[in-house]
């Protein structure tokens, strides 16, 4: 077996040997990663886990994106990333796992990270079988519950785990004890740093939020502080993209507060992006917000941010914009006071504050540098 990859505790003795004439890679011996997510909805792990492949095969690494057939693999592929479309059933589904099995063999892996516990129980127990490194990808406290089978897994498989804030990190520790102990670390998304200058400012200005909606997304709040700022004289648009389980009521709500011609709907969409384009501001109306990679979309864009001062948006919040991320306590009167102010300061205002959400992008997250983080940690123990 090649020294660099020694095998786990209770590995498999049947697994082929890794590939020992390894190519380079900008940081080192090439490695192939295997991203494996199960999850029937877009949300900021999907985007994480095409934007940190892509940085990884842009610097010489092997990458695969695992997951259902469907939208998520078909942007993968438009990225040129390897696809495998998967169908995962229930929770330790032996068809799965004997799949896994047999692509895991084929690819020989350096790594498999793994979203969510069905991922975890299907293309994680093939791994530990095969005595690959696992990592299991942490995007919200919720995702682990402090249960048997939790417990089970962890001991079972031994992961390492990658949380997107530390504010995650440190809630999951308190409510789950066993993870306590394991290799846990919390580095933030990356995301890529578009070339040339910020976009001028618009008439009327254009707000955008780009978030599944959903009731603790704080969609309803957003809208009631529009309302009113169209009754104090304000002029704007607002761009919003995403579905969710409370679209339907948003939608009747923005109708009763007389929005329909202010507001856009866009549905889902997977190149968000392209939208930033068209907009000012970025409003995360969130009321707890893990961390937020569409937040760094979009200071990347060079849209100024807005969003409540709570999980782990502060740590990666630009501090010279620190007057448009209020308590969350303030509710729909903070929403009104940071979009007043972006509604009427004047275009020269507007564009410092641009320039200094995508700067702090550019030194705080960009991507590649990111992407440096997750490989060095990964190897640490490899």
């Amino acid at each position: 077996m090649n020294a660099e990859h020694p095998h786990l505790p209770g590995q498999s003795p049947f697994i082929p040997e890794r590939n020992t004439d390894r190519a380079s890679s900008a940081d080192g011996p090439a490695l192939t990663v295997v991203f494996v997510n199960s999850t029937h909805k877009w949300g900021g792990v999907k985007t994480w886990c095409l934007d940190i492949g892509d940085a990884m095969r842009g610097m010489g690494h092997r990458v695969w994106i695992v997951g259902r057939a469907g939208a998520f693999l078909d942007k993968a592929a438009s990225r040129g990333l390897a696809t495998l479309p998967v169908h995962f059933g229930p929770d330790f589904n032996p068809f799965a796992i004997l799949k896994f099995l047999a692509f895991f063999l084929r690819v020989r892996p350096d790594f498999v990270v793994v979203n969510v516990s069905k991922d975890v129980r299907t293309a994680g127990t093939a791994a530990r079988m095969l005595g690959i490194p696992l990592i299991h990808r942490i995007g919200a406290p919720k995702d682990m519950n402090d249960g048997w089978k939790t417990r089970l897994t962890q001991r079972l498989l031994g992961m390492r785990l990658l949380a997107c804030s530390k504010f995650v990190r440190n809630r999951m520790r308190k409510r789950i004890p066993v993870l306590a102990r394991a290799d846990f670390a919390a580095i933030h998304p990356g995301v890529r740093i578009p070339e040339g200058p910020t976009p001028p400012s618009r008439s009327p200005r254009v707000i955008l939020a780009s978030s599944q909606l959903n009731p603790d997304k704080g969609h309803g709040e957003l809208l009631d502080a529009l309302a009113r700022l169209r009754d104090a004289g304000r002029d704007f648009r607002c761009i919003i993209l995403g579905t969710g389980s409370a679209e339907a009521a948003l939608k009747e709500q923005c109708s009763r507060l007389g929005l329909d011609g202010r507001v856009d709907w866009r549905g889902f969409v997977t190149d968000v992006p392209r939208h930033l384009h068209e907009a000012d501001v970025f409003v995360l109306p969130t009321f707890c917000e893990p961390l937020g990679i569409a937040l760094e979309e979009a200071m990347a864009g060079g849209l100024v941010p807005i969003a409540r001062h709570a999980g782990g948006v502060p740590e990666i919040w630009p501090p010279e914009l620190g007057m448009l991320c209020f308590p969350r306590e303030m509710g729909v009167n903070g929403l009104v006071a940071a979009l007043e102010q972006t509604l009427t300061v004047d275009d020269e205002q507007l564009a410092a504050w641009k320039n200094v959400a995508k700067e702090h992008a550019r030194r705080t997250f960009d991507v590649d540098g990111q992407c440096r983080k997750v490989l060095a940690w990964m190897r640490q123990e490899a």
